[in-house]
């Protein structure tokens, strides 16, 4: 009884892992299809100037992928060198039904007396700028791509969200930044069948106890 109790729950732990599902996987190998497949680009930069474009490798290689597989942008999102830059890469809508887990690589180019700033949040499905809640903007390194991270608990049936990575600062002190490999996954909570089956487990465990 106590090994096909065993045998059982291993079945119910490959089905509940089976439930996690990727909501977006993002090399950037196609940038020029991301328009079309719900991204959005929108410099808000003051004045405006260039939006993010693919990846340039005289700059950085990519962290994954044919060397110009990211996305990038640089100290021309704003036309002026006083300008400031504002500049989002904003994420097609996904579910937040479930528990979800974001996260993006990011690599600044070195450049003397220069850095880049990111910042990255979600909105509650909207694109619209002021609808995004952003973390604290930070300097990214210069000396590797670093892997950045955030989770989102479940928000309800039917919810949704969008991701935004915001490059910021002053131009004139901006230089050129990368972002690569941005993946989106639903991490489900235990369903109530795979906490039986552990129940399962320490009642066969109390029965062989009890026939010893």
């Amino acid at each position: 009884m106590f090994k096909k109790t065993l045998l059982a729950l291993a079945f119910i732990g490959i089905a509940a892992s089976a439930q996690s599902a990727v909501l977006l996987n993002e090399n950037f190998d196609n940038f020029e299809g991301l328009g079309s497949s719900g991204w959005i680009f929108n410099n808000a930069s003051t004045p405006g100037g260039l939006n993010w474009f693919k990846g340039a490798p005289d700059q950085l290689l990519a962290q994954s992928g044919a060397t110009d597989s990211y996305a990038a942008a640089n100290y021309n999102s704003s036309t002026e060198a006083g300008g400031t830059i504002s500049n989002w890469l904003i994420t097609p809508q996904f579910s937040t039904t479930t528990n979800v887990l974001i996260s993006f690589w990011a690599k600044a180019a070195f450049s003397e007396g220069y850095s880049d700033s990111l910042a990255f949040g979600v909105s509650n499905g909207s694109s619209s700028l002021a609808d995004f809640i952003l973390n604290t903007s930070f300097t990214v390194p210069v000396d590797g791509w670093t892997k950045y991270s955030m989770s989102l608990g479940p928000k309800g049936d039917g919810s949704m969200a969008r991701f935004a990575i915001h490059y910021n600062g002053l131009a004139e002190f901006s230089n050129f930044v990368g972002v690569d490999t941005l993946s989106i996954n639903s991490v489900p909570e235990p369903a109530s069948w795979l906490m039986l089956g552990t129940g399962l487990l320490a009642l066969a465990s109390l029965r062989r106890r009890q026939q010893r």
